[in-house]
């Protein structure tokens, strides 16, 4: 990075085209490094800390040198206003704050360079101050103080006083008041930032005679419309994820909600509660706000002979008024809403402002067809007297339901059933029929696994159902635990569901390991470009080894491949003899380099686990075996629990399993003894024996792929060495064209220097002696005492 940022730092001093081609070629790169803004990178690197200080120091002096060639070369040399603007790009993207960060512990070339931009962007200020105001600040305060470039204040009282006597102030007036009007939230900043460039280029086209270096051209049209409409879509987005969160969360309530009511309709479908709807539609209707007695809606369920009514007081049953005592109100035409208020009967108006009052008399007033058109019930409304199922349900006085679980657990397992969407009678449906029609999915099995209930469990439930006298009273993981209980055998029946679901992507998963093991087994076996490279190291190995124990041999053993990087190159330190055999195989038989590519399939098979994948089989071979035994246990009908039920589809499912799933079993095995068979072959070929015993693929083939790895390290790296000779053989002829092209820049007796002198220049900072001399002599540079 050091060497390229010198390189564009020198190339900015070429006549005519280097600073532009430079300027250039980062507005480019802008976009391949995905920077907001060019010089983003830079000022990056200018906030970093490196390895070492001196490596820090380096890149900071590499890159003040790139932006003080910027700023003193090209258009920039003679025209203060266009160094202003680049300055300007650096100080927004934080340079400014970065400058004191640097000086702490600058060397004394840093601070050169520091000190030259800091008094370059002085000299600047005062000049553009000095040629923008003369006449007119000066004129208007009578004093010529220089202008705050880094206050806000300052710069908009500089820009008044400049057009105060100019037809320009009602324009700047009017920009001003638009610009006010602009939010300053952090969803408009895009658009402050719209403005910022448009200026930029608008004032380089006026006062640079058309050049546009800052960024790229702007485009004539503006589509504000798309701009805001882009602004708003990151607030829409936070916006709309708040509202999804919340509909979650609803949802998630909404479907407890509904597996309740569910489990409950399905209990008054049943007739199990059909006694207390009765009882319950019974009082309902005789209640004083239901003054017309309805009949029950379900079949009752005969209860014992209730005692008589107490005999009629003042002709009135149960506080009800008699027939002919109903008062003479019009019928209305449809259902009307209804008024819930507390009725008083005629005993109790005597002596108070009722008494005596006709009523009747006001509906010959009323227009009783405006009164039905605006008080009439909708088709929807549901009044609480209306005698419906859901009327009575509602009148039900309702009971805390009763948990007798753990709490997390019953968390836990609330939580399981809203995600499984299922009623208590859908889900035991589902196991009789042994989940035919796939309700259940595979991991919501698993997990019902884990909610069993326990004979303690099970005991306070059933307490608890015998002492209310019905299941609804239960909570709704105690509701799915006393309905799962009635299924016999069904913690035994949901682990057969269980393997039946999943033994055959248990299977297909354990299939292509097997087949990797095969293919790597087969290609490193039948490899002619892998033998010939070990024909080559037992050469070379025999060779080093001539007269000693280890020479003369036939063969290695494979595991002895890995050991080439032991042996030290005596000429190199970071060499070893297999980048001898790396460079020799490269120039003499480049085509043995491609048999990385034939043995692709090592580095999986590298990964495979025998032992894992022997226990994986075992595993399976144990499951058909626990569905086969739990089938014969139903069919020779030993369960002492065992009673046949409807719409019982375990026999059949597990038989047609049972029969699928052997088949599968087979083939499974069969691979596998295949694959043991002929890598126990290939690991003979190779004279592979371990220490351990048993040779096992990932052990050998882990042998190989580390001796791939380090094959294709080495291969690259020596690729990386040729290219930086060639890089450097480019750079010299370069380096003698530039030489002899290059002119004096400032005095005429100047001698010429080549791009090598040029680079060393900048990075001692000598290009720029004699501007930081001048300079020094104006301004004073601020010293950081180090500590």
């Amino acid at each position: 990075m050091i060497v390229a940022i010198e390189i564009l730092s020198g190339l900015c001093f070429i006549p005519d085209e280097g600073h532009i081609q430079v300027l250039r070629a980062i507005t480019e790169a802008s976009t391949l490094l995905g920077e907001r803004t060019r010089f983003q990178t830079l000022i990056s690197d200018l906030h970093r800390t490196y390895s070492t200080d001196r490596d820090t120091d380096r890149v900071r002096t590499a890159i003040f040198g790139l932006i003080n060639a910027l700023l003193r070369t090209g258009a920039a040399e003679n025209c203060a206003i266009y160094r202003q603007h680049l300055r300007s790009e650096l100080l927004m993207l934080g340079m400014s704050t970065t400058l004191e960060q640097c000086r702490g512990t600058a060397s004394q070339r840093l601070e050169d360079h520091i000190d030259l931009f800091e008094m370059m962007r002085k000299e600047d200020e005062i000049s553009l101050a000095g040629s923008c105001t003369s006449s007119d600040i000066s004129s208007a305060s009578g004093s010529s103080s220089p202008i705050d470039f880094e206050s806000v204040v300052g710069m908009a009282e500089a820009l008044h006083l400049k057009l105060k006597h100019s037809l320009a102030l009602p324009h700047f007036h009017s920009l001003l008041q638009h610009l006010f009007m602009v939010p300053s939230d952090d969803q408009h900043v895009p658009l402050w930032r719209l403005f910022d460039l448009i200026l930029q280029h608008l004032t380089l086209q006026t006062t640079v005679n058309g050049m546009t270096d800052v960024n790229s051209p702007i485009q004539n049209h503006v589509d504000m419309a798309e701009i805001l409409a882009r602004l708003q879509n990151h607030c829409d987005y936070e916006r709309i994820a708040k509202e999804l969160e919340k509909a979650k969360e609803e949802m998630d309530l909404e479907r407890t909600r509904i597996l309740e009511l569910e489990n409950r309709l399905a209990d008054f479908s049943d007739g199990r509660a059909g006694s207390r709807i009765s009882l319950a539609s019974t009082s309902a209707s005789s209640s004083p706000s239901d003054p017309c007695p309805s009949p029950p809606l379900l079949p009752p369920v005969c209860p014992p002979a209730p005692p008589p009514p107490p005999p009629p007081i003042n002709g009135l049953l149960n506080g009800g008024p008699p027939k002919d005592a109903l008062k003479n109100v019009p019928e209305p035409s449809g259902n009307m809403k209804t008024l819930n208020w507390h009725r008083l009967t005629s005993e109790k108006v005597k002596g108070t402002v009722w008494d005596g009052i006709d009523d009747e008399k006001i509906y010959k007033q009323l227009d009783l067809t405006e009164l039905n058109g605006c008080f009439a019930a909708s088709s929807s409304h549901k009044d609480e007297d209306t005698d419906t199922l859901y009327g009575t349900i509602n009148r039900r006085p309702q009971q805390a339901n009763i948990t007798v679980i753990d709490p997390r657990r019953y968390q836990n397992c609330t939580i399981m059933l809203s995600k499984l969407k299922l009623s208590h009678k859908e889900i035991k449906q589902a196991m009789m029929s042994m989940d035919e029609k796939c309700k259940l999915p595979k991991d919501m099995i698993e997990q019902m696994l884990k909610f069993m209930p326990t004979k303690e469990e099970l005991s306070q439930i059933n307490d608890s159902v015998q002492k209310h006298g019905s299941p609804t009273v239960l909570a709704l993981a105690d509701r799915y635990m006393f309905e799962i209980s009635s299924i016999p055998r069904f913690e035994q029946r949901l682990r057969c569901l269980h393997i039946i679901r999943s033994f055959h992507d248990r299977v297909e998963a354990l299939v292509p390991f097997i087949q990797v093991v095969l293919k790597a087994t087969s290609s490193t076996q039948q490899n002619k470009r892998f033998r010939q490279i070990l024909t080559i190291i037992l050469a070379v190995g025999n060779y080093l080894n001539f007269g000693k124990r280890n020479g003369n041999a036939y063969g290695f053993e494979i595991a002895s491949i890995n050991k080439l990087g032991d042996v030290k190159n005596a000429l190199r330190n970071d060499r070893n003899l297999l980048h001898f055999l790396v460079q020799f195989i490269e120039k003499k038989y480049p085509d043995l380099t491609k048999f990385k590519k034939d043995m692709a399939m090592v580095t999986e098979a590298a990964r495979f686990s025998q032992s894992e994948t022997a226990a994986e089989i075992r595993s399976l071979e144990e499951a058909l075996l626990t569905v086969r035994k739990e089938l014969n246990l139903l069919e020779s009908s030993e369960l002492p629990e065992h009673i046949p039920m409807e719409n019982d589809r375990f026999a059949p499912v597990a038989k047609g399993f049972i029969e699928k799933a052997t088949a599968e079993y087979h083939n499974l095995d069969k691979m596998f003894r295949e694959m043991k068979n002929k890598f126990a072959e290939c690991a003979k070929y190779f004279c592979y024996s371990p220490s351990g015993g048993v040779p096992v693929p990932e052990e050998f083939f882990s042998v190989i792929n580390k001796f791939l790895i380090t094959f294709n390290e080495y291969h690259h790296q020596l690729w990386a060495e040729v290219e930086e000779e060639e890089k450097i053989k480019r750079q010299t002829i370069a380096r003698s064209f530039l030489a002899k092209k290059s002119t004096t820049r400032r005095k005429e007796n100047h001698k010429e220097r080549d791009f090598e002198q040029l680079i060393s220049a900048l990075q001692s900072g000598d290009i720029f002696k004699e501007e930081l001399s001048r300079l020094r002599t104006s301004f004073r540079p601020k010293k950081t005492v180090k500590p």
